[in-house]
């Protein structure tokens, strides 16, 4: 099997693979390393962004992230999109790299283009929050409906929640709710909290306690921490009646 890689740049990162997730073979993230350093070296865009990858992770090899950082733009120039991401993570987070805002939404945006929905999420997080510039809630919840429409449920929290306040869009209660419910249905547990907040206020809900402990219950289930605190404090109220 290692035979037949040698001198197929494709085919040695997909031995990479079968090492990485261990398919069919022990799991050796070392003899990952070689085979995806080795497609880099062929100049395999997907090659250097998994033995980037795993050069910031100090996964079967030491962390280089200088190196990391000359694989992943060598990879990002030739349109591979997850090396986009990736560099847009290292500059937001200062990875090997001062951090640098502007950069992160460029690589993001770049990635967004190319169909990464988490780097479409998390540029429309940049343009919200002004990281990267003066804040444009009108533009981010442009960016969030595109990542919503495609299921990605932190992005519909996020657009659910411009709606409560009427930031960057008209305020629309029942459009909050209808994304908040879409994105519970998904389990995310922030989603559940909203909707037992909204239940519990009244707002674009109707007003009901027993839908609210519904919803904070299965929020708190899933480890959202402040879900478990109002949770706590009705069953207290409850009590005390």
């Amino acid at each position: 099997m290692d035979r037949a890689a040698n001198g197929d740049p494709h085919a040695q990162t997909a031995l990479g693979y079968i090492y990485y997730r261990g398919d069919g073979t022990p799991k050796d993230l070392n003899r990952a390393f070689i085979w995806f350093n080795m497609a880099a070296e062929a100049g395999d865009p997907e090659g250097e962004c998994n033995a980037a990858y795993m050069l910031v992770h100090a996964e079967g090899t030491n962390a280089n992230l200088e190196e990391a950082l000359a694989m992943y733009r060598d990879a990002a120039a030739k349109g591979w999109v997850q090396a986009q991401f990736n560099l847009g993570h290292m500059y937001s987070d200062g990875l090997g790299v001062e951090q640098d805002w502007i950069q992160a939404a460029g690589w993001y945006e770049q990635a967004m283009k190319g169909g990464s929905v988490p780097a479409c999420y998390r540029l429309g997080v940049i343009r919200e929050t002004g990281k990267a510039g003066p804040p444009d809630p009108a533009g981010a919840a442009e960016i969030y409906q595109r990542c919503a429409k495609v299921g990605y449920d932190k992005a519909a929290v996020r657009l659910a929640l411009l709606y409560v306040e009427g930031r960057g869009v008209q305020r629309n209660l029942g459009m909050a709710v209808k994304h908040l419910t879409t994105a519970a249905k998904n389990n995310n547990a922030e989603a559940m909290l909203w909707l037992g907040k909204m239940s519990l206020s009244g707002e674009g809900m109707v007003k009901s306690k027993r839908n609210a402990q519904q919803w904070l219950s299965k929020a708190a289930a899933r480890g959202n921490k402040e879900a478990g605190t109002l949770l706590d404090s009705l069953t207290e109220e409850s009590l005390h009646r």
